[in-house]
């Protein structure tokens, strides 16, 4: 439970960055979005009732921070964390580089259900027109900011103390190498 709450503190804090730090350093196209970032490695990490909880949990801490209408990133995170429990249950989420690729998999349908519905809810077509061409940019973002967040984690993975499953690090049991 305190690794939860340390996951919630950590959204909160990427919720932050994301609306008062990060937009005075880099244009809109080129903030990488860290809520989705945790989003996904908690729904590759944890099991699947605290992952929608965090989904839920954050996509209203989003909403409310920098979201431009209640509920959207609710439901958008949401189905994320099942298409990512899908797709962990058929993969080897300790590999780091596979991690990187769901997180590409996440931002691409992330970015794919927030123009769909902004468009058929919302009525705003000429989102699509600003998504659309932004995608590529938000991706490198997304990628890099997970590679520099999954490098300090492991970095600093005995400071904090190895839990076994735990996607992106790498589990050795006690008989490893014996």
């Amino acid at each position: 439970m305190r690794g939860f709450f340390l996951f919630m503190f950590g959204g909160f804090f990427f919720a932050l960055l994301q609306s008062g730090v990060l937009p005075l350093f880099l244009p809109p196209d080129w903030r990488p979005n860290l809520i989705l970032i945790l989003i996904l490695y908690l729904g590759l990490s944890e099991n699947l009732l605290r992952a929608l909880v965090a989904g839920l949990l954050l996509g209203a801490i989003q909403d409310s921070f920098c979201g431009p209408s209640l509920g959207l990133y609710v439901s958008v995170y949401l189905i994320v964390v099942l298409a990512t429990r899908l797709v962990s249950e058929q993969l080897n989420v300790e590999s780091p580089p596979l991690l990187l690729l769901v997180i590409a998999g996440g931002t691409l349908l992330q970015n794919l259900l927030v123009g769909f519905y902004l468009t058929v809810f919302a009525e705003a077509a000429p989102v699509l027109h600003i998504l659309i061409p932004a995608i590529p940019k938000q991706l490198l973002a997304n990628m890099f900011s997970a590679a520099l967040l999954l490098f300090l984690l492991l970095r600093f993975q005995r400071m904090l103390g190895y839990r076994p499953g735990l996607a992106g690090l790498i589990y050795q049991s006690k008989s490893h190498g014996t």
